[in-house]
């Protein structure tokens, strides 16, 4: 018998799927902002249940993920559609998270909530 540990790693690695899909939904406006919403503190709920003690550090990847979970949560609607700096971004960060050999954005380091 095998025991499944999620560890925080192994927890965003499969919450960056689902975050990133909903993010690119929003981008091309395929799905409601409030629905994005929901998904995000979903996440956060889920992310509260695990102990994230058992890594002291994180990884760019994990930094990437934080930081668009953070823009998405507190950037307005209008923003987010229209501000192309600020989706240009979001796409660099979706990007990266879909591709991690991809380089690391710049200017895009998120934290552990």
């Amino acid at each position: 018998m095998s025991i499944y540990i999620l560890t925080p790693e192994l927890f965003i690695k499969k919450k960056a799927t689902q975050l990133v899909y909903y993010v690119n939904q929003l981008m091309n406006q395929a799905v409601p902002f409030n629905e994005v919403h929901i998904v995000t503190w979903d996440i956060l709920e889920e992310w509260g249940n695990l102990d994230t003690q058992l890594q002291e550090q994180i990884n760019d990847f994990e930094r990437i993920f934080w930081y668009l979970f953070y823009i998405i949560q507190f950037e307005t609607e209008c923003d987010l559609i229209n501000n192309k700096h600020l989706r240009l971004k979001i796409n660099k960060c979706c990007n990266y998270l879909k591709d991690p050999n991809l380089p690391v954005p710049g200017g895009c380091v998120g934290i552990r909530p």
